[in-house]
């Protein structure tokens, strides 16, 4: 078999760069103002694929897409969050009608992301920018806790629910279970749903929008969390809902 061993410098520096130059945010000494790299929220291996726990086809779209290039010239949380608020406008992760969900076969299936391959949504190339800056715990409560878009929010809630330890995600989740918050995850003219079933869903069902969330263990699906505050006007509650 002959071996092809031309190699272009621009696929060697895709290939020791793969984020371009969507780099960690800077943080503060110990003792200084500011967000510390203690606090970052570090990423749960589900896999040993890594990226965030992305699908791999997505993520290489994400990372070859030019808005994502761009989005380097934003080097801090406050500007990329400034930027959710004017660019996201629904949250699935493929452009609607780019996407294929069905797998084919053989040589063009799936695996190979040939095929199936669409336009990855702008929300999660900024999801993935805020992967690259490697958020701190303060910066993710306050996306979940933003006043100005429920576009940021759900952003939050996504990074969290693709990268925190499944022991520790109740502890982020089960304050917003009724939030009564309204949006459309797919845009406008889809269904408007409140964030509370927005987040209870990503926690009792893997399937989102032609992708999968991480798996959560077995033995945290089956733990069931009595849950019988009153409900609140417009939030849709359930009884002892079993969240993992």
């Amino acid at each position: 078999m002959v071996r092809n061993s031309y190699s272009s410098g621009r696929n060697d520096d895709r290939l020791s760069n793969p984020n371009g130059k969507n780099e960690p945010q800077t943080f503060a000494e110990e003792g200084e103002e500011g967000e510390k790299a203690s606090d970052v929220q570090a990423c749960y291996a589900f896999s040993a694929v890594g990226n965030m726990n992305l699908n791999a086809m997505l993520v290489e779209n994400i990372r070859s897409h030019d808005y994502f290039k761009g989005l380097s010239e934003l080097p801090t949380f406050e500007e990329v969050v400034d930027q959710i608020y004017y660019d996201a406008t629904y949250i699935t992760p493929w452009r609607p009608g780019t996407h294929k969900a069905q797998r084919a076969a053989g040589m063009c299936s799936g695996l190979r992301g040939v095929s199936n391959a669409g336009v990855p949504s702008t929300s999660y190339m900024l999801l993935f920018k805020l992967f690259c800056l490697q958020l701190t715990k303060g910066q993710l409560t306050r996306l979940i806790t933003h006043k100005d878009s429920p576009y940021i929010r759900a952003i939050g809630f996504l990074y969290l629910r693709y990268t925190c330890d499944p022991k520790a995600l109740w502890g982020w989740f089960e304050p917003f279970i009724d939030d009564p918050e309204p949006f459309a995850p797919v845009g406008q003219g889809g269904e408007v749903i409140s964030m509370g079933r927005f987040v209870r869903k990503l926690i009792t069902e893997l399937d989102f929008f032609d992708t999968l969330v991480p798996r959560l263990p077995v033995r945290r699906r089956q733990t069931t969390y009595p849950y019988s505050r009153p409900p609140s006007a417009g939030a849709q509650t359930q009884k002892n809902i079993t969240v993992f």
